[in-house]
């Protein structure tokens, strides 16, 4: 196969297609109009599995058949039908994301992560520390963070600024204390800057971060920067061990110093 058809067929298993599916229908937009023994035998494809392949091409509106005196013959479809393909796509995710409170609280409960006692759940990597930022939109009501760097640092930018457009949609209010004098513009996500989000300062001779730190229900988070760029991550579920730091956060808070923001990118500085 060339480059372009290897590029085609990866374009088009993007929109659900197998390889063989991919193959096919790229023949047939090419002949316009085949039989299934001439696509088998260009393509080496067995003949039985390509009338099933052409079936399912057929459900999705991307060949037609049609009958002639030289037999059946198909025929390759509008390219446009992709638009219908993707929309179809588009409306089951959304009903993915509509049930995934509801399907993770089931299965949650299922895993017994809501009986009493507690749970130490550990992570690695980078793969890790994205987890453990994603589990903060359990968080009700509240957030309470010590950050060594904003979410960018450890996440592509645009997970970063789904995982903060999901701190505003489950409406988290995030309390972040850092011993960074100053933050640069790190978000587009204006209304969790604006109205979910507030930070304080405080001096490294009263407390020096070196990990992050994630307080919420019953649910005590860190992650540890290790060497080359490895981190290790645990978090806790036990309500005392939650509500003791939690009463720390609010002593340090209280001896914190209030940042200014600067527009409403997340650029903060110390007062």
């Amino acid at each position: 196969m060339s480059e372009q058809t290897d590029n085609m067929i990866s374009r088009l298993t993007a929109y659900g297609f197998d390889g063989d599916e991919a193959r096919i229908y790229l023949e047939l937009l090419e002949k316009r109009v085949s039989t299934a023994l001439v696509l088998s035998r260009g393509l080496g494809i067995g003949r039985t599995k390509v009338y099933r392949i052409l079936d399912r091409l057929i459900d999705k509106r991307l060949v037609t058949q049609k009958l002639d005196s030289g037999g059946f013959k198909f025929v390759a479809g509008d390219p446009g039908q992709l638009k219908t393909i993707l929309a179809v796509k588009e409306s089951e995710l959304a009903t993915l994301s509509q049930q995934l409170p509801e399907t993770v609280e089931m299965l949650s409960q299922r895993l017994g992560i809501d009986m009493p006692g507690s749970r130490i759940l550990y992570y690695r990597g980078a793969d890790g520390l994205s987890q453990v930022n994603w589990n903060v939109l359990r968080a009700r009501g509240e957030l309470l963070s010590y950050e060594v760097a904003t979410a960018d640092a450890y996440m592509p930018q645009k997970e970063a600024e789904k995982l903060r457009q999901g701190i505003v949609e489950n409406r988290i209010m995030v309390r972040t204390i850092t011993n960074n004098q100053k933050i640069e513009p790190f978000t587009k996500v204006k209304e969790m800057v604006k109205n979910w989000w507030n930070i304080r300062w405080i001096s490294q001779g009263k407390l020096t971060i070196k990990t992050d730190v994630f307080i919420y229900n019953d649910i005590y988070a860190v992650c540890h920067y290790l060497e080359r760029g490895d981190v290790f991550c645990f978090e806790m579920q036990n309500q005392p061990l939650a509500d003791m730091n939690r009463q720390i956060f609010e002593n340090l808070w209280l001896q914190s110093r209030v940042m200014t923001k600067i527009g409403d990118e997340g650029k903060v500085v110390r007062q």
